[in-house]
């Protein structure tokens, strides 16, 4: 049994499959297999995938499935692994040479359920590379090397962390439980911070372990479709409901709300009339409705953290309240809806 499983999505990305696969057999880190899973790829990802599983027929496991997206392929592929830790590498994405070596070693020295590095940022026909801690230093400063307890304070910085799957090392048992919703995009988010709830213990390293295609056509962080803005609502809803229990921090529940105004910031992109428009104001409303019972957690945590002015402010917390919530948000709903006047 491989100590590490590389899980490798695969959904029309054959430009880039095969650097992908080459940076994972460049490996310093030998114990370790490559699950590609091609989710109903209708491109020639399979060709590519079938020549190096006929290569390396011990080093990488091909499986091929109907299309389901991003989180079936998830499902599916922690439910089969038998390693202890896996990590989730983007096919149109690659490791540094040592990656699985340092993110391996942090773990097993620190017996850490998570292990987060930083990344590269990489663009398409450029060698332009661009250095990313993976947090926000805006509000937080993560130390290197540092453990990170769970109930402890220092735990909620954490949440902070760009939850893409990039540099990440999560212990399998962490995320056994997770239900992936399926032909949705964002389901990293759900990865992410379900299994950093379930974290005993957390370390981070700076070293750029990954290199992240970040402008590639049809990649889902710049997808405001009505399709999208739904998938990433249901992604976010899953997020709260299957965080329940968990023992969340204050903050979580701030940046689930943080969330939902990134969501309605990101409407004002979205290509639609205004039924598409007023049909995903409505989704959004349940999202926030599963916020408002957690509104102390976040009033808590808003004031030190959000840089709203204060009319902004003021708004927020009328929205959080069960008795204004749903007055205020058909304000908001009226205020998106005039520019179809």
């Amino acid at each position: 049994m491989s100590k590490i499983t590389v899980v490798v999505p695969i959904y029309n990305v054959e430009k880039y499959l095969r650097k992908c696969f080459d940076s994972l057999l460049k490996q310093t880190f030998d114990d370790f297999v490559i699950m590609a899973v091609n989710d109903g790829s209708p491109d020639d990802s399979q060709t590519i995938i079938d020549e190096y599983v006929s290569k390396y027929p011990k080093k990488i496991i091909g499986i091929k499935k109907a299309n389901g997206g991003y989180g079936s392929v998830l499902q599916l592929a922690i439910a089969r692994m038998e390693s202890e830790y896996f990590l989730v590498c983007d096919p149109d994405d690659y490791l540094a040479e040592d990656a699985l070596a340092h993110l391996y070693q942090l773990a097993a020295i620190s017996d850490c359920d998570l292990v987060i590095g930083a990344k590269n940022y990489i663009y398409d026909g450029s060698e332009r590379i661009d250095y990313d801690r993976a947090y926000n230093g805006a509000y937080v400063s993560l130390e290197v090397n540092k453990v990170y307890k769970r109930n402890t304070a220092r735990f909620a910085d954490l949440l902070f962390v760009d939850p893409s799957p990039h540099s990440k090392l999560y212990r399998r048992s962490l995320a056994t439980n997770i239900q992936f919703p399926t032909k949705v995009g964002y389901t990293d988010n759900l990865l992410f911070y379900v299994s950093l709830l379930n974290s005993a213990s957390v370390i981070y390293t700076d070293k750029a372990c990954a290199y992240y295609l970040i402008d590639r056509p049809g990649n889902s962080m710049s997808d405001v479709s009505p399709k999208a803005i739904d998938g990433n609502i249901l992604v976010f809803k899953n997020v709260i409901e299957q965080c329940q229990g968990l023992q969340a921090p204050d903050m979580f529940y701030y940046r689930m709300f943080e969330s939902y105004k990134f969501i309605l910031r990101e409407m004002d992109r979205m290509l639609g009339d205004k039924e598409d428009v007023q049909a995903r104001l409505d989704n959004l409303y349940t999202l926030v409705a599963l916020l408002i019972p957690h509104a102390k957690a976040i009033k808590k945590v808003y004031g030190s953290y959000s840089k709203a002015k204060f009319i902004e402010r003021y708004k927020d917390m009328l929205l959080l309240d069960p008795r204004f919530s749903k007055k205020m948000y058909k304000d908001i709903v009226a205020k998106k809806l005039k520019k179809f006047a």
